[in-house]
């Protein structure tokens, strides 16, 4: 049995449907299944998991109580197994690659301790809507978080050193925790490159209330 090299992160809060995505899309992984586990978080324990869901074979389903994103992924990142730990969110859905290419983008550079992957929107129809398409010029700019020093975690990859070593997500941030956590790994000596070709894909978001 070979060594478990990453450990991929994803939080859920009553999100199954796009979760199937997401994990059927991990489950296609040109990268090794047996070098990579998923550990998906429950962030609603009331919320069961359906017994319909498909879930992959090396993926494992836990609660954490306490509410917010980044409580979650502190829960993944304290139980995880892999050197190099991979965010990315429910309603995202991975490239084929994706795995595979941001290993090789750590292993290609040495000096970095963070990558940032490209983020793609998509529209839920083949027309979008205006407000799609100014989600699409705006959303996710993720070179420009990268060369700023940080890094979204719909597609994010680092090593779990990083954080034992300058610690955890702010669990008490409902959103931005993201960002703080790569400003300290910045200040901390951990710098970030951007992967481009380590991509996942992220709906467009479709109303202005779900864009505000």
């Amino acid at each position: 049995m070979k060594k478990l090299l990453v450990s991929i992160i994803i939080p859920a809060y009553r999100d199954w449907q796009r979760l199937s995505f997401c994990l059927q899309a991990l489950e296609d992984q040109s990268f090794a299944k047996e070098l990579f586990e998923i550990i998906v978080v429950n962030n609603d324990p009331e919320d069961s998991t359906p017994t319909w869901l498909k879930i992959p074979s090396n993926c494992k389903i836990i609660n954490e109580g306490k509410p917010g994103s980044y409580a979650a992924r502190n829960a993944a990142i304290k139980i995880s197994d892999g050197k190099i730990l991979g965010f990315t969110d429910s309603d995202c859905i991975p490239k084929k690659d994706w795995i595979k290419n941001a290993v090789r983008k750590l292993e290609e550079n040495p000096g970095a301790k963070r990558i940032g992957g490209a983020i793609e929107l998509f529209y839920k129809k083949d027309e979008p809507s205006k407000v799609e398409l100014y989600d699409k010029v705006f959303a996710f700019p993720q070179e420009a978080y990268v060369n700023s020093g940080n890094a979204v975690t719909a597609n994010m990859f680092t090593y779990k050193s990083v954080f034992e070593k300058i610690g955890f997500f702010d669990e008490n941030l409902m959103s931005g925790g993201d960002y703080q956590w790569g400003k300290l790994a910045l200040k901390n000596g951990f710098p970030i490159v951007y992967a481009p070709k380590a991509i996942v894909g992220h709906p467009a978001r479709p109303t202005i209330k779900e864009l505000v």
